[in-house]
């Protein structure tokens, strides 16, 4: 809900509305898009469109997108098996790197003695 500065009687303030949400206070004659009045608090209201005709909102149609083709199976499973085969690539590098190394690759022990 947007408020406006509302001045004394002889000031004139203006604020930003859309005619589609404007509504006319039967009661105190205001002009106002709040379910209630600003001023009266009054609840009864008309919309001002019912004298006043809005125009469309959208002047010319939106362009639609073409929908993708559906791929071809062949096409899928390939996508599948090549993302299959790089996790299993990943998880064996990732197996390798967090095994711990043997103490000693030429037999020796590297603890000191």
């Amino acid at each position: 809900m947007r408020r406006c500065r509302v001045g004394s009687i002889r000031t004139i303030n203006w604020c930003a509305m859309q005619l589609r949400n404007a509504r006319l206070c039967l009661d105190c004659e205001e002009l106002h898009e709040s379910p209630q009045c600003p001023i009266c608090a009054s609840e009864s209201f008309a919309y001002l469109s019912r004298w006043i005709p809005v125009e469309e909102r959208r002047t010319r149609r939106r362009s639609v997108r073409p929908a993708s083709a559906p791929k071809s199976p062949v096409t899928r499973w390939a996508q599948r098996g090549a993302v299959g085969l790089a996790a299993i690539a990943l998880s064996g590098w990732l197996w390798q790197t967090s095994r711990p190394e043997p103490p000693g690759e030429d037999g020796e022990d590297r603890s000191e003695d």
